[in-house]
């Protein structure tokens, strides 16, 4: 019995202190709702459905960055927005995404671009990809295209790249 009123008055006293500190620490309104909604509108301008916008903005943990993934792709490679959404929703860093995609498109003008998209996204680090290829298609007589399965499957190193020298 007297455990039980124990019991009672700390459950009391925990509800009067838990529940003022809930109060307290919630936000009064949504910490993201105006990049959510800028998020919303840029996906919007880029091409995406209303309805995937949303949804995709609602969700990412950094809604900013997601919309700037995506205009970025969109506005400066031939990849539509819904397609650049899919892939800069699912990596870790879209800008770094955004980054590998327009250097490869713009310094190899490959005629895959879904092909740069896709291996951009399988690299653990796209801003390194991205140099590897570029690199190895300037220095090595083969095409964008090579360039990119070769970076992405590690193919190539760089002993089979350097120039030979006379012994």
């Amino acid at each position: 019995m007297l455990i039980m009123k124990i019991f009672l008055k700390v459950a009391r006293w925990t509800g009067l202190v838990s529940l003022p500190v809930f109060l307290l620490t919630t936000p009064k309104s949504p910490a993201w709702a105006g990049s959510i909604g800028s998020c919303t509108s840029s996906l919007i301008s880029a091409g995406v459905a209303q309805s995937s916008a949303t949804a995709a903005c609602s969700d990412a943990l950094k809604p900013k960055d997601l919309a700037a993934c995506v205009t970025e792709i969109n506005a400066e490679t031939d990849i539509k927005g819904i397609d650049a959404l899919q892939s800069c929703y699912r990596v870790r860093r879209p800008d770094d995404l955004a980054s590998c995609v327009v250097d490869i498109s713009s310094e190899l003008e490959p005629d895959n671009s879904a092909m740069v998209l896709e291996s951009c996204q399988l690299s653990l680090l796209p801003l390194r990809y991205a140099e590897c290829t570029i690199d190895l298609a300037s220095v090595a007589d083969i095409t964008g295209e090579e360039a990119i399965a070769s970076c992405i499957a590690a193919e190539i190193t760089p002993g089979q790249v350097r120039p030979e020298t006379e012994e």
